[in-house]
This record gives structure tokens, C-alpha cells and sequence, in this order.
């Protein structure tokens, strides 16, 4: 018998438990980046597990494996864009996943100026296509009629350049089209939301846990089975983890929910096996790490992380689990966070290992399911627009509909009355009716404010005393809207409060940007001064506590 040969290579294999792909699983995809014709040298280009860069002539070649791989996609360079099919940016090609030859994806890039540019955020549009019984049926008229001409405006007033990105739920899973065959209503699709959302710039999205699918009953997605949850998604939207560099910011889009069973019900237990927890799955994590490794880090100044949920509570500790997976690779960074999810306003800064990481949580563009255009605590739905000028930005919130105007609140008892007085415990409980419980006659009067993207908020009275200062409080608009809405539902009057009851996120919550003043002259004019996270003024106004 003659002896059996082994090259080296598959002896090292053998030895390694390192198993070979067949031919059927794999695929070479190459080509180039251009602009103008040229090629595009040092772009990075990824099938979602692999990273390359373009060589001199803007060429590069993967090795995919198609059972693991549904894209490929490029980081698209500081100072281009890349063309685009309306609001659609075409950064990404769709792999045949049955090819049994070589596939070819060539991308074109158009040099742009972003020295200066705005970034257009919006969160949490839930729409559904009237089709949800605990969403306003009018919704989409909504969506089009009220919030659009606010976007459109948006835009044709920014300075620079302009991108928007979503930031997940921007439908429902359960209405849409895919989950509706055989049900009266057609759902609303992702196409129908880029539709839609009709305005001649490029938009960028991130998957939220509603956005999701859900795995069929009696079966849980697992890491090798988590691209499942991104069907429709992908079917319609693309990659869900990619990145991107405008200006001097480099953008990272990532899914942080792990769809287990369910979207509605969030856990952080490891051994979970119901519901969803807010991570990374490993094949993204992994791909982090490695573009962190490729990418040229002069290139920016600081990481803009977009993502659907939390990293951080609102003390700065870590809310997501496995937040190494996130932080390690992106050390050395300066960081800011932009996220959804949670329907409400609030700002955190952080310190980690020697680095500064700012997170802004955006309301709900939705409000509360299109019912009331405000948050529950107060904040209404509005597109937020960051304006980025070399290593500075700022924020600005554009509220629509009855609220278009509305940049802060205020409640005292003589220029800014409201329906009952304000004292000292107005705004501690969860209704007015509470309030009154544990009211009593000798209560002072006091101030209550409310600005969103606010971080500090100080207090100066005319004839110079020094009253008591509270933080988080209830917003008094949307409370009283709340509870009004409940009462009259019990009477029949309205459905709308039926659909409250069954929702319980929709209950009023706590501001981290009201405050309650409670003056040591009650009849001074007392100067109220809000602050950013950067010690910017947002806003500045007078109130008086009495008359």
C-alpha cells in the first residue's frame, strides 16, 4: 500500500479542527471604488465578517463564504458620497447566495465639501399602516401630513451637506405586509416607509427591536440563527451593521438587540431564552473588532455610534451587556452614542477608561402611537438635527404639528399659569390627583421648567435670594393629557384611553430635564438658564412664582 500524502496546509487543517468549504459555499467578490473614473485607494469594503481595503486602483477581492454572508458593503470615505436610487445610498450589494462563480460589485463615489454639515436624527416612528389597534388608524396621513413638512424644512435649511439617519422602529413587527398575508389592512413595509419618507437626501437606518422578525412559535433564534430575525429587514434595507465617515466623524450603525423569542419583553439574563437582550451577536461583534484594526483612526476625531437601544443608564453605568464588545475595540476614541428606543429625552456623559462618551436618547418621533404628538415625559416628537463644524457640533430639536414651536415649558403661577397652582410638590406624583392627597394649605409656591437637550438648569432670582432646586419631575401637559384621556375612556367617550390602559409605557414618566424652583421670594423675577451637555445655553427666560 502505497502511503498517503498530506500537503501541509490541510495537515495544519486536520490538526486545527479547521473544516474546509465546499465550492457551492464560497465565492470570490471583487471589484472597484471609483470616482470619476479613478479608482478610490484605502477604502474599506467587508462582507460582514471579512475587512480589505481597495489597493491603488481601487480594487479588492473576498473570499466569502455565502452560508455566512449576505452583503457587501463599503465604508464610504470623509469628503464623498456614493451614489444613491432616491433616499436609498447604494454603499451595499446584495451577494447571490447560490453562485458557484466569481461576483463582481463596483461602487461610485462623488467628491463632496462637508467641512460643514447637519445630520438629521429621527426614532421611533412605529407606523404601522392603521392597521394596529393600539396606534392611531390615522397614522400615516399623520407621518406624511404633519411630521414630512417639518423634515423637508429641515433639510432645506441645514447648512452643508445633510444626511438623515433613522435610529430603528420604524415600523412594527406583526403589521407589516410579510405577517398580514390573509388579514384584512396591507401592514406597512420598510419600502413603504423610504417611500414615504420623500426627501431628496441620503438616509441611513438602523434596525430596531420592532423592526425585527419574530422566529416562528415554539423555536428561539440563536447566534447562528440570528440573520433570521432580519428578514424583512434585509430584504428591503440592507446590512445592518456598517459605517461610514462624514466630515470628521466616523459613523458606526450597529444592531444591539438579540432577538430571542419575542420584541417586546428586554432581559440582560445571559442564560435567557424568552424575549430579547440588548447585545451584539458575535459574527458583528467580531466584525467590529476587525475594522477597528483596518480603519485609519486620522481620519476622524471621534466614533458617532448609532444603535437602537441604550449603551448607558442615565448614572453612566453600562446598560448594555457585553459592552467590551463595544468599547474594547473602539479604545482611544471619543465617543457619542445616538439612540432610540426608550421614548424620551435624555442626555448622559460619561467617563470609561480615560474617555468622554456622550449619549443622547431621542423621543419618539411617534409621540405616544400617534395619539399625542408629546413623550411621556413631556418631550414632543421632533426630528433632531446635529450641526457639525470641523471638531464642534450642536443640537437643535424641530417639533411638528401643535407643537412645531415648542422648545421648553414652563408652569408657574403668574406669566405661565396652568389650570391649578404650582408648589413645591407639583410634579413629584404621577397625577394631579396624588399631588392633592398628599397636599396641605401652607405649600410655596414655586416654578417648574421643562427643556429638553438641557444638562444643567440654574435659577437666579431679581432680588438675589437662593430658593431649592429639584430635578425630575413629571411634565405637567402630557401627565394632565394622560389621565384626562384614561377617565374619559372609562365613560366610553373615547377609545383612545382604552388603548393607554393595555400600554403601560405609556404612563407619564419622570423628566431628566424638568426642574422644580421653589424661590425664596416668591414674587422675584427669576431668570431660568438651561444648559447643554457642553455648557452651551439652549435656553434662557423669566418666571415668576406669584404675582
Amino acid at each position: 500500500m502505497k502511503p498517503i500524502k498530506f500537503s501541509v496546509t490541510l495537515l495544519m487543517m486536520l490538526l486545527l479542527g479547521i473544516g474546509t468549504l465546499s465550492a457551492a459555499e464560497t465565492s470570490v467578490v471583487k471589484g472597484r471604488v471609483l470616482c470619476s473614473g479613478s479608482g478610490v485607494e484605502g477604502v474599506l469594503v467587508s462582507d460582514g465578517h471579512n475587512v480589505v481595503k481597495t489597493d491603488k486602483n481601487g480594487a479588492y477581492e473576498l473570499n466569502v463564504d455565502l452560508s455566512e454572508s449576505d452583503f457587501v458593503h463599503i465604508s464610504v470615505p470623509s469628503g464623498y458620497e456614493v451614489e444613491r436610487k432616491g433616499n436609498y445610498p447604494l454603499f451595499w450589494g446584495r451577494l447571490d447566495t447560490k453562485a458557484t462563480g466569481a461576483q463582481t460589485f463596483d461602487f461610485n463615489l462623488t467628491k463632496v465639501d462637508q467641512s460643514v454639515y447637519t445630520l438629521l436624527t429621527m426614532a421611533d416612528t412605529h407606523v404601522c399602516g392603521g392597521v394596529n389597534r393600539r396606534a392611531n388608524a390615522d397614522e400615516v396621513k399623520l407621518y406624511s401630513s404633519e411630521l414630512m413638512p417639518t423634515l423637508r424644512e429641515c433639510v432645506a435649511g441645514a447648512e452643508g451637506r445633510t444626511y438623515i439617519i433613522t435610529l430603528g422602529d420604524m415600523t412594527q413587527v406583526g403589521y407589516r405586509p410579510s405577517y398580514r398575508e390573509g388579514k384584512e389592512g396591507a401592514g406597512y413595509s420598510f419600502t413603504d416607509y423610504m417611500r414615504d419618507t420623500n426627501v431628496d437626501v441620503p438616509i441611513f437606518n438602523v434596525i430596531g427591536n420592532h423592526d425585527h422578525d419574530i422566529p416562528k412559535k415554539g423555536t428561539a433564534f440563536t447566534e447562528s440563527t440570528i440573520r433570521g430575525s432580519r428578514r424583512d429587514y434585509y430584504a428591503e434595507l440592507g446590512p445592518v451593521y456598517y459605517s461610514m465617515t462624514i466630515g470628521r466623524e466616523h459613523y458606526i450603525i450597529l444592531d444591539n438587540t438579540f432577538v430571542l423569542t419575542s420584541d417586546a419583553h428586554g432581559t440582560n439574563d445571559e442564560k435567557a431564552t424568552k424575549g430579547n437582550q440588548v447585545r451584539l451577536c458575535n459574527a458583528q461583534a467580531e466584525w467590529l473588532k476587525k475594522h477597528m484594526e483596518a480603519v485609519d483612526r486620522s481620519t476622524f476625531d471621534r466614533i458617532v455610534l448609532c444603535m437602537h437601544c441604550p449603551l448607558l443608564n442615565t448614572n453612566g453605568g453600562f446598560a448594555m451587556m457585553r459592552p467590551q464588545q463595544i468599547m474594547e475595540p473602539t479604545a482611544g476614541c471619543e465617543m457619542v452614542v445616538l439612540i432610540g428606543h426608550s421614548h424620551r429625552d435624555r442626555t448622559v456623559r460619561a467617563w470609561h477608561n480615560g474617555r468622554v462618551i456622550y449619549e443622547f436618547l431621542h423621543p419618539s418621533t411617534a409621540g405616544v402611537a400617534w395619539y399625542s404628538p408629546l413623550n411621556t415625559e413631556g418631550t414632543p416628537g421632533a426630528v433632531v438635527a446635529y450641526k457639525f463644524t470641523g471638531k464642534t457640533f450642536e443640537r437643535k430639536y424641530h417639533p411638528y404639528g401643535s407643537q412645531k414651536s415648542v422648545q421648553y415649558r414652563v408652569y408657574d403661577n403668574a406669566d405661565h399659569a396652568w389650570k391649578y397652582p404650582i408648589n413645591e410638590i407639583t410634579g413629584s406624583q404621577w397625577s394631579h390627583a396624588r399631588e392633592v392627597e398628599k397636599g396641605y394649605y401652607k405649600h410655596k409656591p414655586a416654578i417648574l421648567v421643562n427643556v429638553w437637550g438641557a444638562y444643567t438648569c440654574s435659577f437666579t432670582e431679581s432680588t438675589g435670594g437662593k430658593g431649592v432646586v429639584t430635578k425630575d419631575c413629571y411634565d405637567l401637559e402630557y401627565r394632565d393629557w394622560y389621565w384626562e384621556t384614561y377617565e374619559k375612556s372609562l365613560n366610553g367617550e373615547i377609545p383612545e384611553g382604552q388603548m393607554l390602559r393595555q400600554a403601560n409605557w405609556q404612563t407619564p414618566s419622570k423628566s431628566n430635564s424638568a426642574w422644580r424652583y421653589v424661590p425664596a421670594d416668591p414674587k422675584a423675577v427669576v431668570t431660568v438658564t438651561a444648559k447643554d451637555v457642553f455648557g452651551r445655553v439652549v435656553a434662557e427666560f423669566t418666571a415668576r412664582a406669584s404675582k
